[in-house]
């Protein structure tokens, strides 16, 4: 009995090593070797999941390239996932992933495609607080006074907006905090703060969406609600003037715990951070470059079409509406703002 058990484990283990074995001398592409798309956490998991899926169906219409979308279980994982990589995988990191992932395999990943949201190609940290705890602080310095001694919550230690430029602004003015919470997604944490788990949480911000007829363009060292919330007295402009925040308070109205206007009426921003290059397409150096350039050329196309601008733009995806081609210096203004290297030229 032992015999024929060690026989047909054997023959097991032989043929799962046959496959993996096809699977390695497939060209990369196909259905046997697929590439890989690694996606972080940062908003809805299930929403990336689905949306992914979506995205990379219509890419292989458009080019007959096979690719398998990942969500990883957190930012960490994403970078570990890359830098084990072998010739077959791109990814869409944050903007702080991308630097630390350029770091840690010594260049050996670069960017090809950064996002556009509402024709910005940089975003930006805010700090989120319920309007009747906190104001908005046009001086960084009392922005950053109104914070001290408070319990801070965060998406996650990875997050770009939610956690490392925060905690480097926060060190470099010593602002004590009280507690801090880990909330596992950026809507997660308005949420949280919405729920009184915390004082204050931060997230990505975006440019506000000016009203109809307003064609003044939003620069950042504006105000962040600007069109929308009227500080002086203290509530929304009206509906015939009101413009739109496209930060993470848009997801949060979206998710259905709580209205667009419940949110927005009940949470502010105290400050912003930035601004900051938004995330990218990249891919790691092995990968080969035929099949890069046409999954980078079917992205533009897939994003500017109406079924593609769809997907993309979900306020619980990644919200891009258009991308930009880049090359890896577009990240060197981020670089000397948290202090990671620039690379030589």
């Amino acid at each position: 009995m032992w015999q024929k058990k060690a026989k047909f484990t054997f023959v097991l283990v032989l043929a799962v090593g046959l496959l993996s074995v096809g699977a390695l001398s497939a060209e990369l592409g196909t259905k046997k070797n697929p590439v890989q798309w690694l996606f972080p956490p940062s908003v809805d998991t299930a929403v990336i999941q689905d949306v992914g899926r979506e995205v990379v169906e219509d890419i292989f219409e458009l080019t007959g390239i096979y690719i398998e979308p990942h969500v990883t279980a957190d930012y960490a994982a994403l970078i570990e996932a890359v830098k084990a990589a072998d010739g077959d995988t791109m990814a869409t990191p944050t903007t702080d992933q991308y630097a630390r992932l350029y770091v840690e395999t010594n260049g050996g990943v670069h960017p090809r495609l950064a996002a556009v949201r509402y024709g910005s190609s940089y975003y930006f940290a805010s700090v989120y607080a319920l309007r009747e705890e906190m104001d908005y602080h046009p001086d960084l310095e009392d922005a950053l006074e109104a914070l001290d001694g408070k319990k801070w919550i965060y998406s996650y230690p990875g997050s770009t907006s939610g956690y490392v430029l925060p905690k480097k602004v926060f060190d470099a003015h010593n602002v004590e905090i009280k507690d801090k919470l880990e909330s596992g997604g950026h809507p997660n944490s308005i949420v949280a703060l919405l729920e009184g788990r915390g004082d204050f949480a931060t997230s990505y911000g975006s440019p506000p969406e000016p009203p109809k007829g307003v064609y003044f363009e939003w620069e950042y060292g504006d105000d962040p609600e600007m069109w929308v919330w009227n500080h002086y007295l203290d509530k929304l402009y009206p509906e015939e003037v009101r413009g739109k925040v496209k930060d993470v308070r848009e997801a949060v109205g979206e998710g259905g715990m709580y209205t667009y206007d419940e949110v927005v009426n009940k949470v502010g921003i105290v400050t912003t951070f930035g601004p900051i290059p938004n995330d990218s397409i990249t891919f790691t150096n092995d990968f080969p470059k035929e099949i890069e350039d046409k999954i980078v050329n079917a992205i533009i196309e897939h994003i500017r079409s109406p079924e593609g601008s769809k997907l993309w733009g979900d306020p619980n995806f990644y919200q891009w509406t258009d991308v930009e081609r880049i090359t890896d210096d577009y990240y060197d203004g981020y670089r000397e703002m948290v202090g990671y290297p620039v690379p030589e030229e």
